[in-house]
């Protein structure tokens, strides 16, 4: 599922919510499990460098279904 529009603050609350794996999948192949905290600050800001500079995006790779559909509904209420 691509992302483009991030709403950081409301990004970070569906993943405390979340119950699997969430990962962040970069333009440059990289892989964070967005689970780790450490990984949600590196993938955040790099997301807000990203497209403050350009049109970038990322994309989530969600392994739990519920997860999935909690962020489906997200980003059509956009």
């Amino acid at each position: 599922m691509k992302l483009c529009d991030i709403d950081v603050i409301r990004l970070l609350e569906l993943l405390k919510k979340s119950k699997g794996n969430i990962f962040l999948v970069t333009e440059d192949g990289n892989k964070l499990n967005l689970k780790s905290r450490l990984c949600q600050l590196y993938g955040v800001r790099t997301l807000l460098e990203k497209t403050k500079n350009s049109t970038a995006s990322a994309e989530l790779s969600v392994e739990n279904p519920e997860d999935e559909l909690m962020f489906i509904n997200y980003m059509m209420s956009k």
